[in-house]
């Protein structure tokens, strides 16, 4: 059998620079990260690019989703690996599982230290990656984040550490199990959940984070600019936003651009206790909706997804 490994740059790719004098993508050190691990199953390399995370665009998630599955179509291949920038990893990944239609795990990784790092974590991370593709018990779990020698669901997986090397956690929703030294060990399983197969994607979705203050500029600023979504980062809490913020968000929607809110705070679900003109339930009664568990980066890539789909974004929100 064959894992496939989609390489597109970031950390696990880099090198420092001494022109430059900072770390910075080197062309051919995953090449040969890749060659030094043992891997449990043949491995075939796509180098789709190498770029630092931050460069990587929807579009490119995108088409980086569609790769994988063109790969997962065939029946040598076991499943999928992206090596990827920290910082792309949450919504990439998150892409992957949505885009997922098939029993095959795409499995997301990358490093926190640099490829010429003396204690780097790249090839520990790629070759879990690797096994945890290879696994039959990974059938039927989407995509995923393995790193650290844990195994996260794209869906509930956050980066919470700017640095250190156990960067990744699931918060109370939990890890989907361990990469452990003799076997891969999964500890949940997963409830089923719509996945999409659009043929393009809505980029045309915005993301506003409100503070206290925040006024309604930047969702009239959205709004011309052609959004079709706009998803609000309120408050940490139930879905408070401030007064400025909700005049915004009422001109989203008077306007027919969608609306969702969620939570600064990175646990828990949305739900509509609070009134007062700028809470959840006077919002979600004046048409928004709500991100649910989802935080407001993922919500951003489930609108693109499901609006690129032609799907209800309502139903895929409560679904997600």
């Amino acid at each position: 059998m064959l894992v496939v490994i989609i390489t597109t740059g970031g950390t696990i790719a880099s090198r420092y620079d001494a022109v430059r004098g900072g770390v910075a993508p080197a062309p051919g050190s995953i090449e040969g990260t890749i060659g030094s691990i043992e891997a449990p199953v043949a491995l075939h390399v796509i180098p789709f690019s190498s770029v630092l995370g931050g460069a990587l665009s929807p579009d490119d998630l995108f088409a980086i989703a569609r790769e994988a599955l063109s790969w997962l179509d065939r029946p040598d291949v076991c499943g999928v690996v992206v090596t990827a920038g920290t910082g792309a990893i949450e919504e990439g990944s998150y892409f992957c599982d949505l885009l997922n239609t098939t029993e095959k795990p795409i499995v997301w990784t990358g490093a926190q230290l640099d490829a010429g790092a003396a204690d780097t974590d790249g090839p520990r991370n790629l070759v879990n990656a690797v096994r945890t593709a290879a696994c039959p018990e990974a059938r039927g779990l989407g995509a995923m984040v393995c790193f650290n020698e844990l195994i996260h669901a794209a869906r509930d997986v956050q980066k919470a550490h700017k640095s250190n090397v156990a960067t990744f956690d699931s918060m109370d929703l939990g890890i989907l199990g361990r990469a452990d030294e003799d076997r891969i060990v999964f500890t949940k399983r997963l409830p089923q959940r719509p996945r999409y197969a659009p043929a393009r994607i809505e980029v045309n979705v915005d993301l506003i984070k409100v503070v206290l203050g925040s006024d309604d500029r930047f969702f009239r600023a959205s709004v011309a600019a052609g959004a079709r979504a706009v998803v609000v980062e309120g408050f940490p809490g139930l879905g408070v936003v401030s007064p400025g913020a909700r005049l915004g968000m009422l001109h989203a929607l008077e306007r027919g651009v969608a609306v969702i809110l969620a939570a600064r705070s990175p646990m828990g679900r949305m739900r509509p206790k609070y009134a007062g003109g700028i809470g959840a339930k006077d919002l979600v009664e004046a048409g928004t909706l709500l991100a649910g568990e989802l935080t407001s980066v993922k919500a951003r890539v489930l609108a693109m997804v499901a609006l690129g789909h032609g799907a209800d974004l309502g139903a895929a929100l409560a679904d997600a």
